[in-house]
């Protein structure tokens, strides 16, 4: 295989480079030339990202990371096991599932829209072998937190993601 090098070689491996948004990586390589059987330097432009910029985690997300990350990572993964509990119920699952229909006027801020919850009967919940309290207790809540990069709720400390991230407090309550 024949690269091209100097002024024409590089101008290629800076305009594929541009093309692709400028975010890939580049590596040096030494290769032989066929022709004069010279060693070169030689740009190899690779299609794989470079060292990604974007947060690691959900609290260091900027709004539109957030946007992104919740339409291309955590939607498909929720829907899916929404979709597996209850097929039917869920077929149309979408932001306003969680998020309430005035997703969008409410910037989407959570709680807003899901059955309300007194934290008194959560213990309750956890119990339960009620269908829907069997999937959000073991598939629902914990696949949330591992998206959000949470720990689950801890009773003993009252840390962590709870119930009470998505669902309201209950009228007359106690505020979580």
């Amino acid at each position: 295989m024949n690269f091209r090098t100097g002024f024409e070689g590089g101008a290629i491996a800076v305009l594929l480079m541009l093309g692709c948004g400028g975010d890939v990586a580049v590596e040096r390589a030494e290769v032989e030339s066929e022709t004069t059987g010279q060693e070169t330097t030689t740009e190899v432009v690779q299609d794989t990202p470079a060292e990604s910029a974007d947060p690691a985690t959900w609290a260091d997300m900027n709004h539109d990371q957030r946007m992104a990350y919740m339409r291309e990572t955590v939607m498909p993964e929720m829907k899916a096991l929404f979709v597996e509990f209850d097929g039917e119920r869920y077929a149309d699952f979408g932001c306003g599932t969680c998020h309430g229909e005035d997703a969008r006027e409410v910037g989407f801020e959570m709680p807003n829209g899901l059955a309300p919850l007194d934290p008194a009967h959560i213990p309750d919940i956890f119990q339960s072998e009620r269908p829907m309290a069997v999937f959000m207790t073991q598939k629902a809540w914990p696949k949330m937190a591992e998206l959000l990069d949470e720990p689950l709720f801890d009773p003993e400390v009252g840390e962590g993601f709870s119930c009470m991230n998505c669902h309201a407090t209950a009228e007359g309550a106690a505020p979580h």
